[in-house]
């Protein structure tokens, strides 16, 4: 087959996302030797990527480097016959430390328009300075409805309902009631609503849902990112979780590590500091981690 070349330009933010974006997309790293090179990448099909410290990226082999492109410089698609409707995604379930996010975002062909340009997609593909960036151009938009638990809320529900499904299911529908009362305040019409499925049960939603919801279409899919409102959801939701960090930051002068890897040293650190009974104001103690956590006090 012929061999294809394409060269692009990437920006600061593309470079540092670079690394994390073509792992995602199951591209191999491939070691440097050149000076000029910052790093290089194998594709699945026999492709190759390379990354200079000039920015320069060359994508070279057989395949259709399109999609691969669109990933990394976070171009978004057309969404020219796009229905009206909210979606719904949560961030910070498997954070041992600070909140559960959940965030239900109406969008429509305006809106969609306006954010085109933006790169909006799934916020697990995003560093940390790309998700501020984002959440900072949407910010002050009028349809997006965030519920924020924090850790002892959260430790609360969990004993009460005694399962994260139950848990996310009524914080989901909770989200979806807010944003279509508000919707129907403000006389707009918004007749669908995309989940990113989160339970092998699609029941889970269906019977927490309102009235409001009940009369809405509702979609329920795994990958619900590649619905362009869940991508907007999980890109404000992962935006408001990181603001959340820095306030539990600020509050305890403590370093949070995110996710729930590299946890329990610092969860430790953190009892010796603050006591056992202040754990569960920063963390998810139902997590078996807790009991690791402890057990280094």
């Amino acid at each position: 087959m012929a061999q294809n070349t394409v060269s692009i330009k990437l920006d600061s933010v593309q470079i540092e996302d670079f690394s994390n974006m073509m792992k995602i997309l199951n591209w191999k790293e491939k070691p440097v030797g050149n000076m000029y090179i910052k790093e290089a990448f194998l594709s699945p099909k026999g492709g190759v990527a390379t990354l200079y410290t000039s920015g320069k990226l060359v994508l070279q082999g057989s395949e259709d480097f399109a999609q691969t492109i669109a990933y990394i410089k976070g171009s978004s698609e057309e969404y020219e016959d796009i229905i009206p409707h909210i979606g719904v995604d949560e961030v910070g379930k498997g954070d041992y430390f600070g909140p559960l996010v959940v965030v239900a975002c109406f969008v429509d062909k305006d809106f969609v328009e306006k954010i085109s340009g933006l790169g909006f997609d799934d916020s697990k593909k995003f560093s940390d300075k790309k998700i501020s960036h984002l959440y900072n151009e949407v910010r002050d938009y009028s349809y997006y409805y965030p519920i924020v638990l924090d850790p002892s809320v959260y430790n609360d529900l969990i004993n009460e309902y005694g399962n994260l499904s139950i848990l996310l299911a009524k914080q989901h529908t909770q989200c979806i009631e807010t944003g279509l009362e508000d919707l129907k305040k403000k006389g707009i019409e918004c007749k669908k609503v995309v989940i990113d499925q989160f339970s092998s049960s699609k029941n889970r939603i269906l019977d927490e849902l309102g009235p409001l919801g009940k009369n809405a279409s509702v979609e329920q899919f795994h990958k619900g990112e590649s619905d362009i409102a869940v991508a907007v959801a999980s890109v404000i939701a992962r935006g408001i979780l990181l603001e959340e960090f820095d306030k539990l930051q600020s509050k305890y002068e403590f370093d949070f590590p995110k996710g729930a890897s590299h946890v329990i040293e610092p969860g430790a650190d953190f009892v010796r500091r603050y006591g056992k009974e202040e754990l569960r104001e920063v963390a998810k103690v139902s997590f078996k981690t807790t009991q690791k956590v402890l057990s280094l006090v």
